[in-house]
């Protein structure tokens, strides 16, 4: 929040973050954020589903959180491959 304060933003229409803390903290210090935008599926590498799917099911902000099975769908690089 406090860069955002220097530069004199105290709006913010779009946030796309899948954080609760950077939300809430900027909230916290008077910044207004008209809509909260889930990053799209399409900006995710095929690499990163595994962390991101993780981070939806512990709770960060996505538009939706996917279902347990779900979870156990989900798949990352096997180490056989690096």
């Amino acid at each position: 929040p406090d860069f955002f304060h220097w530069l004199g933003i105290r709006r913010i229409d779009r946030w796309i973050s899948m954080s609760n803390l950077k939300f809430d903290a900027m909230a916290a210090q008077g910044i207004e954020i008209g809509e909260r935008v889930p990053i799209p599926d399409d900006r995710i590498p095929a690499d990163a589903r595994v962390e991101m799917d993780a981070k939806k099911a512990a709770g960060y902000f996505s538009g939706d959180a996917p279902t347990p099975t779900a979870l156990d769908e989900t798949q990352g690089r096997r180490l056989e491959d690096y």
